[in-house]
């Protein structure tokens, strides 16, 4: 197994439904001075053009100008990856839970409500997590080997019932940001690196530099390419346009605040490419509604942004 550590780490295989027991009715609502911390995901889920914020205390959701936050469900959610159906996570229970931690691989379509674990439940749980979003294969690195899945980047076509190891052949690096599935097409997979971007077509068993001498500090696809945020030397931050047909690169004008906090996540509107979220490493979360024309500030420092 290759050894890999976290780019900001330096900054009983189950298919049961599992309902959210609670006293009250699961919903998302309006925040009251509410701060942020641990963030751990973000992405549109369900196919809407609202986003959920994963942390370390749950579930929060921003729609319109308003910022909601899950009433209960309040688990750590890691390796969030949001999808056309729902998302996939993993992590651990909210405490006082009488859910088995870890949370090994989960699935909810309703957005937190209810999970269905799909494998390794009270077994593992994955910081590093990908799924295409229309396709629904699952990628996730395992960086504690058990007796049920070994070291490394597997791959499941079946929503978690059988996992497929790969090499990571032609992945020279040994610092990553983050992994990206492509939304529809089966076996494409992009790595952000210290070094740049490693592109794979064959589910992560080999890869070949798609972008160079960049230290990636996050990576999106989208049909035709994808987004990534970068740092300089000096620190300073960009936000990148790039397709996959011809490797074409286009700067995205950022907030002037962003300047040197670095992007550490980042999700566009699958119905609206033109919107991008991103969270950078201070927890300030912003979104441009014209590819980077103008941004507004949804949250400072993790203060949550009430109109």
């Amino acid at each position: 197994m290759k050894k890999i550590k976290t780019l900001f780490g330096l900054l009983l295989l189950s298919s049961i439904l599992v309902a959210c027991n609670s006293e009250q009715k699961y919903s998302f609502d309006n925040v009251k001075n509410e701060q942020i911390d641990h963030v751990h995901g973000l992405g549109y889920a369900n196919g809407g053009n609202e986003f959920l914020v994963a942390t370390h205390n749950g579930l929060y959701q921003f729609d319109e100008k308003t910022w909601k936050v899950a009433n209960s469900q309040k688990h750590d959610y890691m390796g969030f990856a949001a999808v056309r159906d729902g998302f996939y996570s993993s992590g651990h229970p909210e405490e006082g839970s009488n859910l088995k931690n870890p949370l090994g691989l989960i699935k909810s379509t309703d957005k937190g409500a209810n999970m269905e674990q799909l494998a390794f439940y009270g077994e593992l749980d994955f910081h590093y997590l990908a799924v295409g979003y229309d396709s629904n294969i699952i990628y996730v690195f395992n960086e504690t080997p058990t007796d049920n899945l070994e070291g490394g980047l597997h791959y499941s076509t079946d929503e978690g019932k059988t996992w497929t190891k790969v090499a990571l052949n032609g992945f020279n690096s040994s610092y990553i940001s983050n992994f990206s599935a492509h939304p529809s097409k089966e076996g494409l997979l992009v790595i952000g690196s210290k070094e740049g971007i490693y592109l794979s077509e064959d589910y992560g068993q080999n890869f070949s530099e798609l972008i160079s001498n960049e230290m990636v500090t996050y990576v999106t696809l989208n049909e035709e390419g994808g987004i990534y945020s970068s740092i300089d030397e000096s620190q300073q931050v960009y936000l990148k346009l790039f397709t996959l047909e011809n490797k074409k690169v286009k700067d995205i004008k950022l907030p002037k605040e962003t300047k040197n906090d670095p992007i550490i996540y980042l999700a566009v509107n699958p119905n609206e490419q033109q919107e991008i979220t991103i969270v950078t490493n201070n927890l300030s979360i912003y979104q441009t509604n014209d590819q980077g024309n103008s941004w507004n500030s949804l949250a400072k420092n993790g203060n949550l942004a009430i109109e």
